[in-house]
């Protein structure tokens, strides 16, 4: 399934690491640094979850990837930058592995430490509205009706009349209808399958990282979690969303 195992991985990221705990790394290339890491705890979370079945290790690493955005965005605010190229909230993975993982009060953390407005030519706007909207769903006090129409518009009106299953499974955890729900919930899982077939035809190169975000789908995990939060039922086990990888913690995150 790897080419290299999750050791070779795990001996990579701790190398490159050591820039993330650096205070003199250069600020102008801390996000890409932090980026590519958050990409490396994503495929290590999922090579140990197929290759070890733990839970603990998938949910662990999920969150490291989650401390390393807010490790940025807050070096980020303590030197008063606000227009750094990878700052903006439209760079969204590293949150949903921190709802993916339960750690909530990262990802809250992690929103109010992003951008509240879109920044054209840094982000999609689609990319943007949808990051917006899981803020508000996963906020710890509920956000205004009308903060969500306004992104469901603005989401609407970027799509020209395309059908989006971002936008739908957005729109159904809102209201909170189960029937919207499931089945755009399906729709973002075929949309999954369609992007990997899509990357295969072009040729993409594919590297353990590529491979392992073949394998589980973390966004649709995050999205299973807030749908809990939003009282909505799911189902144990979906495709590229494997119940192991919902099942509980059992040991805490390592304090250092």
């Amino acid at each position: 399934m790897f080419e290299h195992g999750p050791e070779a991985l795990a001996m990579d990221l701790a190398f490159w690491c050591l820039g993330l705990s650096n205070p003199s790394y250069p600020l102008a290339q801390f996000g890409r640094l932090t980026l590519d890491l958050s990409e490396k705890f994503r495929a290590l979370a999922i090579m140990q979850l197929l290759i070890e079945a733990s839970t603990d290790l998938f949910l662990h690493n999920l969150m490291r990837s989650g401390r390393t955005r807010e490790t940025y965005l807050t070096r980020m605010a303590q030197a008063g930058i606000n227009d750094d190229h990878h700052q903006v909230s439209g760079r969204y993975r590293p949150f949903v592995d921190a709802i993916a993982a339960n750690d909530l009060l990262r990802a809250r953390r992690i929103a109010r430490l992003s951008p509240a407005h879109f920044r054209a030519g840094h982000e999609y706007e689609d990319d943007y509205c949808y990051a917006q909207l899981l803020a508000r769903l996963i906020a710890d006090a509920p956000a205004p009706d009308d903060e969500y129409l306004a992104l469901f518009q603005q989401f609407d009106t970027w799509l020209a009349g395309e059908l989006n299953p971002r936008l739908s499974v957005c729109r159904a955890l809102f209201e909170r209808d189960q029937a919207a729900f499931d089945d755009a919930f399906e729709e973002l899982l075929l949309d999954f399958e369609t992007v990997i077939e899509a990357e295969r035809e072009r040729g993409k190169h594919e590297d353990d990282l590529v491979r392992a975000e073949r394998q589980v789908f973390v966004e649709g995990l995050a999205i299973l979690r807030i749908a809990g939060l939003r009282g909505l039922t799911t189902a144990s086990d979906y495709r590229y969303c494997p119940s192991l990888a919902r099942a509980p913690m059992v040991h805490a995150f390592p304090a250092v």
